[in-house]
């Protein structure tokens, strides 16, 4: 059932791996498809091993946005965390610089020179530059000449880009404010007072950009000064990867600082906040901080966004973090139970402040355990797709059971992350995909009227036009200005 003529997706990488390839590896452009390095040592074939639910391969360059609907992308640019490249406990056959920099380029989709480069040189602000002005450069018409692409800074523009059936509109956003990071602050050359006055001039320099972000994350997976991340990786590559430093913390001085920047209208345009990989600690202080705000505020309130997620089936944000994310604590979860999900108490904050949550298209982030391994074990397709149907519709019913309302489905679009180094799921692995998505969850839902109470009247193309574009639209509609 097909009505929705395009879709939404607030959470994807499209540029992370086409960027991230220098002249030295062959340049590449955001149109174009192409797959990871192929290993040559016993150590890019371990890389590969441990990354093996990664796809090796572009999920979402711009023609399989175009041949998958999405016709508002949100593109997320991302610094290279260098935690990445900080390995532990690992084999001796993988021990030396070369071997980290063929298996980091291998699960990540760098080209080899790019990301030894990478090894070499910290500048976060410049590569944070670089990707923008790399989207800009390529800005226009498709290779072929049939398509293009636009950066829209307003709703106006939007509205005027999605009238060209072939044009696709592009949402500039970042993951993670280390991104704000220069070389002078990574290799500690300034003290408290220098570092929040650095801070402060490159959020403004990145306010006047002629396409600034219009949301960013305060943090991604490991520790940048600002604050506290909650625990994001999971399986074989814990053994491999650190993120204790920092981890589940709460706001330090300078990432209030880097908040309050980003927030102001009167140093620029507003750059939003996106919730998402912000320890629980950290999430409570922010949003105390917008409650505070958006009441003495009340004309131009600040919401809540989450751009790519699931629902951890807790009652309160508290709750969700009595016991330490592991693996035996997810063991016998229906939903991916840890903190970096959201409980129905943070449904309910997104909520009332007209925010918007992104689903990500994860299974591993998305179902628990106990899920996981239903799933493994069931080899038939389509009992196997019905399993997906049904975790997708549990994670939105979730929500609107939190919220107890119609508006409730307000809540929910998609926010795949794509690109992302996500464990997709397996009848879904790129954008071209989402139309078969948006028929299969269709599908399951008219067939089984699955929880029809929860639908409050809607039909199942109502309830998945708002998913996959109208929720985005009047968020977008009220807020992108």
């Amino acid at each position: 059932m097909q009505n929705t003529p395009f879709y939404a997706d607030i959470h994807l990488h499209p540029t992370i791996k086409s960027f991230n390839w220098d002249k030295s590896d062959g340049e590449k452009n955001p149109w174009e498809e192409f797959n990871h390095i192929e290993p040559q040592t016993p150590a890019g074939r371990f890389g590969s091993q441990a990354s093996k639910t990664v796809a090796k391969y572009t999920q979402t360059n711009f023609y399989k946005l175009i041949e998958g609907k999405v016709r508002i992308a949100f593109i997320s640019l991302y610094p290279f965390e260098r935690g990445f490249m900080n390995m532990r406990n690992i084999p001796r056959l993988i021990t030396s610089k070369k071997a980290v920099i063929e298996m980091t380029a291998i699960a990540s989709g760098m080209g080899y020179h790019k990301t030894e480069n990478l090894y070499k040189k910290v500048n976060y602000l410049k590569e944070f530059e670089g990707e923008y002005n790399y989207l800009k450069q390529h800005q226009g018409k498709s290779p072929c000449g049939k398509y293009s692409y636009r950066i829209v800074n307003n709703y106006s523009q939007l509205e005027e880009t999605l009238k060209k059936k072939t044009e696709l509109a592009v949402v500039i956003t970042c993951e993670g404010a280390h991104a704000f990071f220069d070389k002078d602050m990574l290799e500690g050359r300034l003290n408290k007072k220098e570092m929040k006055a650095r801070l402060t001039e490159n959020i403004i320099k990145v306010k006047q950009w002629e396409n600034p972000p219009f949301f960013m994350n305060l943090m991604h997976h490991f520790y940048n000064e600002l604050g506290g991340h909650a625990q994001s990786l999971d399986g074989v590559v814990t053994n491999l990867l650190n993120q204790r430093k920092g981890l589940e913390e709460g706001l330090e001085g300078l990432g209030i600082k880097a908040m309050k920047e980003m927030l102001s209208d009167s140093n620029g345009k507003r750059i939003l906040i996106d919730t998402k990989h912000m320890s629980v600690k950290a999430r409570i202080e922010y949003y105390n901080w917008i409650r505070s705000n958006n009441y003495i505020h009340s004309s131009s309130k600040i919401p809540v966004i989450c751009s790519h997620t699931g629902v951890n089936g807790f009652k309160t944000l508290q709750g969700s973090k009595i016991k330490p994310d592991s693996a035996a604590k997810k063991k016998k979860s229906y939903f991916f139970n840890w903190g970096i999900n959201i409980s129905d108490e943070e449904i309910n904050i997104i909520h009332n402040s007209q925010g918007l949550a992104g689903l990500i298209i994860d299974k591993g982030k998305l179902g628990g355990g106990a899920f996981l391994a239903k799933a493994d074990k069931t080899k038939d397709d389509k009992e196997r797709k019905d399993l997906y149907m049904k975790m997708i519709w549990d994670n939105l019913f979730q929500t609107v059971r939190a919220v107890g309302s119609k508006s409730g489905w307000d809540v929910f679009s998609l926010g795949t992350d794509y690109d992302g180094a996500i464990n997709h799921l397996e009848f879904y692995d790129d954008a071209t995909k989402l139309p078969n998505l948006f028929d299969d969850l269709y599908e399951y839902l008219d067939r089984t009227t699955y929880e029809k109470k929860l639908w409050y009247g809607y039909k199942p193309e109502e309830l998945l036009d708002k998913l996959f574009r109208t929720n985005v639209m009047d968020f977008m509609e009220r807020n992108f200005v």
